[in-house]
């Protein structure tokens, strides 16, 4: 018997000129996006059924990495190729170059979004467990003005956000001075199975992603301080088909150990 995709529902695709149209329609119901990379496949089995898109992709703004004021901000709709072939990012963040440079698939990082991947909230996000480690916040955009929130408070869940249903996410924050960082993963299927993230600091972070409903940040003094085997046992974990409990656990200790190596490496500690 013959096989066909699952068609998508159909549905109205506007492309506003202007930040302010784009926000109208958004405020009105509509649903923004950019690459689509998440979106589209979540439309195909019915989990999400937009009746409007806004396509943000040629709006001004949006696109774009700049340092300003000691802090880098990158476009809500910068591609992930964008943003790992960044000298900016690799030189202030390469926890996050790193991180965007192994994601997905070739199509996936020329097309998917910064931002685009952080409102959808996957709690296996690459992007999200790195941007918690450097201490990132989101911009967030409505017709009323702007707000910045951190990302371990924009991200409150899986698949769930802070991001009202008038806004729109804008940029990505980063402090120019976080320094280096270190993002290491292991992942035998699609998504990751667990990824660690380490910025030396001081103060120092450690951000373990993909083992729980969201990325997770522990916080210490000094890099000394950081002990694989206790973060490894207060992480939380949700086993699924990629392993259980303590399988995950014993993966969160490896990579931390393994980060902690390549910051020592780097001097740091």
């Amino acid at each position: 018997m013959a096989w066909y995709p699952p068609m998508i529902p159909a549905f109205d695709l506007r492309r506003p000129q202007t930040m302010a149209e784009a926000l109208r329609l958004v405020a009105d119901g509509a649903t923004p996006y950019c690459g689509g990379t998440e979106l589209i496949p979540a439309m195909k089995i019915g989990i999400m059924r937009p009746d409007v898109l806004v396509d943000l992709k040629v709006l001004p703004g949006l696109r774009g990495i700049t340092v300003r004021d000691g802090r880098v901000r990158i476009g809500g709709c910068t591609t992930h190729r964008e943003v790992s072939g960044s000298p900016v990012i690799t030189r202030h963040a390469r926890a996050l170059a790193s991180a965007t440079s192994q994601l997905g698939n070739l199509r996936v990082r020329a097309t998917g979004s910064l931002g685009g991947n952080l409102c959808f909230a996957e709690p296996r996000s690459d992007v999200a467990a790195a941007l918690a480690t450097l201490g990132a916040s989101v911009e967030l955009t409505s017709a009323g003005g702007q707000r910045e929130e951190a990302i371990e408070d924009f991200l409150a869940g899986p698949f769930t956000t802070t991001c009202g249903d008038d806004e729109v996410l804008t940029a990505v924050l980063l402090p120019a001075a976080a320094g280096r960082s270190h993002y290491v993963r292991f992942q035998p299927a699609e998504y990751p199975t667990a990824t660690v993230g380490v910025l030396p600091g001081p103060p120092a972070r450690v951000a373990v992603g993909a083992v729980g409903g969201q990325a997770q940040v522990f916080r210490f003094g000094r890099l000394a301080d950081v002990s694989p085997g206790d973060i490894a046992g207060q992480v939380e974990v949700l086993p699924d088909r990629q392993g259980g409990e303590d399988y995950k656990r014993h993966l969160v200790m490896v990579l931390t150990e393994r980060a902690l190596e390549a910051a020592r490496e780097d001097g740091d500690g």
